[in-house]
């Protein structure tokens, strides 16, 4: 699968097989260190359909923002991307995580960039996958939605996975969408996070936005 998933696809595939009502609990903490430190319960059934992918970016120096957004920059990790204006930054004491933003209690993503040992290309996905499902899966209750899929994102080779995750603290349900791209050495991992599980849907197309401002910083 070329382009990254969409997001707004995976909404639009839960409003066809119908969220169950849930109340949800947040994760929005400013010390948030893991990428996966939830626990999880499927959910829906069957599978969500595949969404349609998205047009990759490449690499770029400078653009404007999209009306409402801001722009964030890591030129350690050659990237950037925008998110909106309106959404409150959070501080991690994870030293991995470059960027947390929240818009209230329902909606959130951070991401984290990871110093690898060796590049990782087109080559190396399939050894890279095996990585990636670690993460996902280091919380044995993490139960995937849909089938996790190879993508490209503005320019660059990865995973994208989407499960449900429970607070272990309150026991309560969410969903998250996570994106892992590798840029030469470094891997880049993006979690959006929408609680209730139902808000997914409203969330979807936010997410989508700041999936798809997401570019290459030319070097």
């Amino acid at each position: 699968m070329t382009g990254a998933a969409s997001i707004r696809g995976l909404r639009d595939a839960m409003g066809r097989k119908g969220a169950v009502l849930i109340v949800v609990g947040v994760l929005l903490v400013a010390g948030v260190a893991t990428v996966a430190a939830v626990v999880g319960q499927r959910l829906l059934a069957p599978e969500p359909a595949a969404p349609p992918p998205a047009a990759a970016a490449g690499p770029s120096a400078t653009t404007n923002p999209p009306a409402g957004m801001v722009e964030f920059r890591q030129p350690e990790a050659g990237f950037a991307l925008s998110y909106p204006a309106d959404w409150t930054r959070l501080q991690s004491s994870d030293k991995q995580v470059v960027l947390l933003a929240a818009a209230g209690q329902q909606e959130s993503f951070l991401v984290r960039v990871l110093q690898l040992d060796a590049a990782v290309g087109p080559q190396q996905l399939p050894a890279a996958k095996q990585v990636t499902d670690q993460i996902v899966k280091s919380n044995k209750s993490v139960k995937l939605l849909a089938q996790p899929k190879q993508i490209e994102l503005g320019g660059l080779p990865g995973y994208f996975y989407f499960y449900s995750f429970q607070d272990p603290k309150t026991g309560k349900k969410g969903a998250h969408t996570h994106f892992f791209v590798f840029n030469d050495k470094k891997m880049i991992s993006m979690v959006f996070q929408a609680v209730p599980l139902e808000n997914f849907q409203s969330a979807a197309p936010t997410f989508d936005k700041i999936t798809n401002s997401f570019r290459v910083l030319q070097q």
